[in-house]
Parts: C-alpha cells; structure tokens; sequence
C-alpha cells in the first residue's frame, strides 16, 4: 500500500491536475462529434481509427478506436478505403449510406458518413411517379384518337410487349364470331382469329378477373398464353427459337392476364410473359395501362361499328345506277358535301310503276349528314309508294307531303318529280310537278337553253301544300335538265357564285351530247368554280329524248 506522503510516481509534469486538465478537451471533442447527426470516423494515416463517434457506433457498429478501419463490416466501406476513393454510395444491412472523406492534418482524415435511405426512397418514388406518369402519357398520346381498330390494337400490343413484358397478347371479343387474339414478340404482330387457345385469356375473358402466375414452367406458361408467345403453341406447331421468353434462373417465368374493362363489361383481355415476377408498383402501372388499352380499343371498336353501319346506310342512299329507259338518255351526277362521307341530302331516282310509266324525282333534303340522309330516305320511298297509284303527279306530291307529315319529323324538302312519255315521232312527253324546287333547264338540241317556269310548296312543311304541273315536249336531242342548289350557290373564294348563268353557259356548250358526259362536265365546272372552298350537296339529273337509231347530227346543230 502506497503512503499517501510517498512521492508521486508519475513522471514530473504529468500531476493530477495536469492529467484532469488534458482529458477535459478530449471529451469535449468527443461530445462534440456525438452531438452531430451524421457518423464520423477518424483516422489517422495508417488507417488506424483514432475516434468513433455515437451515430457511427449506431450505423457502422464494428468499428473501434486502435482498430484498422479497412476491419469495417460495411463492404461499400472498405472497398472505398482499398481503392483509396474519397466517397462512397452503397447499400448495407437494408439501408443506403454515402460517405466522403475529409483530408486532415498531418495525414490524419474524417469520413463522414450519412444514411440516406430515407431521402433515397423519396427520390426514387418521385422518379418512378414520374416514370409511371411518362409512361401513361405515352400510352393515351400513341392510341388517342387511332380510330382504326385493327391500327390501334397493334399500336398498344406493340406497346405493351416493348415497355411491360417479354412478349404480350391482347384477346378481345368481336361482335359476331369468335375472339381475336393479336400477339407481339420483338416488335413482331401476328393476329389469330378464333376461341383463345391460352386457357387462361379464356377464363379471364368469361370471369373479368386478374389473374397472376409466378413462377410457373414452360408446359404450364403454353397452357396460360395464346399461342406464338411462347415456343410452343397448343396447336401442336412450334415457334421459332426468338419467340421463346428468356426464363429467370430457375428456368420458371411470370404470366399475367389483365382483363380489359370499360363500364364494367370485359372486352378482352391483355396477357403479358416475363421472367421475373412483377412487383406491387408495377401491378399498379399495368392496370392503369390496361384501362388506357381498353378505353382506346373500345372507342375504336365503336367508331368501326358506326362505320360500317355508316356504309351500310350509303350503299341503301346512295343513288341506284340509272335504268335503260325505251327512247330516252339519262345521265346523273352526285357529290356529298362532306369528302368521304358520300351520304348527303340531295338525291334523285328514277323508277318504273305500270300505272304511272317511268318516273323520274330530284329533290334536295334540308341539313346534311345522317339525319338528312334517312329523310331522304323517308321522301324516296314515299315516292315508291305513290308511283303505285294512277294519280296525276301534283296528286302524288301532296301524298308524299301527307306521309311526310305524318312522320312527324322538323325537316322538308323541296322536290322535283316528273313522267316521262315516248310520242310516236321519236319525241318525249316530259310532265312536270314542282315541290318547291328550282326550275329545270331545257337544252334544246341547237344549244338553246330555257327555263322552265314553275311554282309549288315545299314538302314535309305545310299541310295545306300547293303544287303545280306543266309539260313540255323533248325533240329528238333535246334535254332536260334538273339541279340542287348546291350546283348554283356554289361560290368561289371572292364569295361569287357560280349561279344560273353559269350553269346556262356550261350547259349550252354541251348542246346533243349524252347527259351522262354533260352532268359530270357540269360537276366539273362547279368544282371549278368553287377551287379549294367547301361545297354543298350536288346533284344533277339529265333527261334527253333519243329514240333508237338516233344519231347526232341527223336532226340536230
């Protein structure tokens, strides 16, 4: 035991009070480096750890003051240190730190350490939102407003396999006859049509309901897909080796079967083959995609539908190929006003009843599109109608006005019906009833051009409708000819318009020849006329008494 009044042992200098004095700093220091919020770690030039503070114990725990630090457990750690690198981003024990290095004095250094796993995560659901976000819009920019379904469904199956999957296929019902199944590996498109021969589109197709195959082999993969998405099909043919998916390690893939929805009913289904599993985020994109997919093929589907029964209403309206009348020439010319939609409210027909004779009608329908064109329809088979019964032909418009009444619709039409009667000396009988239509043009075969003046109402309109009836006599050569006003408003891009004048000089230049070749030059002189402007309706009818053996010149110019 040690006498208190024996000398102190320790060297001079080194008292009590000195040693208190020199450990205060030292702990002041490290109360500082344990207040901050990021782990440091000093060495020294050796590499040996001097000091650890608190949130480095907490984060890289192993390290110890007198240890080297190149011992540290955190791999991302000593492989900066090895490399002698001054940073470093890295992942360890599930969480994202990044370090940096602090040179210090007398070759000692800090390296800071923070873990950013929190923030990282942050960043990463921003960019993957954004991700999302960009590939969505893509989706509605690249089908929006594709109307063509076969078009469309490519685009998004194309889409599909490129961005979400290995391979893809997209099943959708059809209005008659089996499904179609379109499929899509390295860009390439093969549609099939007929019942789906994955088993798993057909369930989905009958139960509108997700479905998710992790994991599964190829046998099982060839029973879920239809068929070219995988090397072998159910048909028993085989693929080539480029449509086989590229399996994870253990040789199994994913399959998932999307049902596509509109307004709760399931119109297809959207198959996708991948290698690795899909996560929950991605679900989450995939059925956002899907709805885009379906919205898109079904506004397609739609517009298909209205166009093919838009086709099948043109072909009913659509002026009949003109007959062979005994004696007579005839010759049409018909132009929609909207390009391409061929349905239009102007129309004539020429028909046969053996109580009236050949009867002929021009009429013009007010407004345009479908509308007009099945009230068009509504006046033409009025026509038919009254063309069985032996009346004279202001009787036969006030009957076509009565039915047109009845039909209770807010449209009327004005309308040109006549009847055409073969004389003995070749010459033709015209009658004449107008509907509140514009007068017809009589071509005499000398070039003559003559109106022939008119009155009557509008059918459709009035009840107590008046029309009146005028003939005239056709020499061999002569014309008729009968207009819409889409022919005499036509203007040009000064607002003038092409008018009766017109149409009496482009007329009388073509004085005996074949109404045929005289309307459609008619038609030409208008679209002439008009240049790049829009244009109305047109429709144009000839009539020109020829009886056989006629020939030009022999009692013509």
């Amino acid at each position: 035991m040690t006498d208190a009044r024996s000398p102190d042992p320790r060297p001079s200098g080194q008292g009590p009070g000195r040693a208190a004095a020199a450990e205060g700093p030292r702990l002041l220091d490290q109360a500082l480096l344990d207040a901050l919020g990021e782990a440091v770690v000093l060495v020294d030039a050796a590499g040996t750890v001097r000091r650890v503070n608190a949130s480095a114990r907490e984060l890289l725990g192993d390290l110890r003051p007198g240890r080297p630090a190149s011992d540290s457990a955190v791999a991302v750690f000593r492989q900066a240190l090895g490399e002698g690198r001054p940073d470093f981003d890295g992942d360890h024990g599930g969480r994202r730190l990044v370090g940096r290095r602090a040179a210090l004095p007398g070759g000692h250094a800090a390296w800071v350490v923070r873990d950013v796993t929190v923030e990282r995560g942050r960043e990463d659901a921003l960019l993957e939102e954004r991700r999302r976000a960009r590939f969505l819009a893509r989706t509605s920019r690249t089908l929006s407003g594709v109307l063509h379904l076969r078009r469309a469904w490519t685009l998004a199956v194309r889409l599909t396999a490129d961005e979400l999957a290995d391979g893809a296929g997209i099943t959708l019902r059809r209005e008659h006859g089996p499904p179609e199944t379109a499929v899509c590996r390295h860009g390439e498109v093969r549609f099939e049509i007929g019942p789906p021969r994955g088993t798993g589109a057909a369930r989905v197709l009958d139960s509108g309901r997700l479905e998710r195959h992790d994991a599964v082999g190829a046998v099982m993969a060839r029973r879920l897909c239809p068929p070219g998405m995988t090397s072998d099909n159910a048909s028993g043919g085989a693929c080539d080796d480029a449509a086989e998916p590229a399996a994870s390690a253990d040789g199994t893939v994913t399959v998932l079967l999307v049902p596509l929805t509109v307004h709760g009913t399931c119109l297809g289904v959207l198959t996708l083959l991948r290698a690795r599993p899909y996560d929950d985020r991605e679900l989450d994109l995939i059925r956002d995609h899907a709805d885009r997919v379906a919205l898109a093929l079904d506004a397609a589907r739609l517009h298909q539908g209205r166009a093919a029964a838009a086709a099948t209403l043109r072909a009913e309206l659509l002026p009949a190929p003109l007959p062979e009348v005994p004696g007579v020439r005839l010759g049409a010319a018909y132009r929609a006003a909207a390009e391409g939609s061929m349905i239009g409210g102007d129309f004539y027909q020429v028909l046969y009843s053996p109580h009236q004779g050949w009867l002929f009608a021009l009429g013009d329908v007010c407004g345009k599109g479908v509308g007009a064109a099945v009230y068009t329809g509504q006046v033409r088979q009025a026509l038919r109608t009254v063309a069985d019964f032996d009346l004279p032909l202001t009787e036969c418009l006030d009957v076509v006005n009565r039915m047109l009444l009845i039909a209770d619709d807010s449209r009327f039409a004005t309308l040109m019906l006549g009847r055409l009667s073969a004389l003995g000396d070749g010459a033709v009988r015209v009658e004449l009833a107008s509907g509140g239509h514009l007068p017809p043009l009589l071509l005499r075969r000398h070039g003559q051009v003559e109106e022939v003046e008119m009155s009557g109402s509008i059918v459709g309109a009035l009840p107590d409708a008046e029309f009146e009836q005028v003939a005239r006599t056709l020499d061999p050569g002569d014309a008729l000819y009968l207009y819409t006003d889409g022919v005499t408003e036509a203007r040009d891009a000064a607002r003038r318009m092409y008018g009766t004048e017109g149409l009496r000089r482009d007329l009388a230049a073509y004085a005996g020849a074949p109404p045929g070749a005289t309307a459609e030059h008619l038609d030409r002189m208008v679209m002439r006329h008009l240049g790049p402007n829009e244009h109305d309706d047109i429709a144009i009818l000839g009539v020109q008494a020829w009886p056989p053996g006629h020939r030009l010149g022999e009692d013509g110019p």
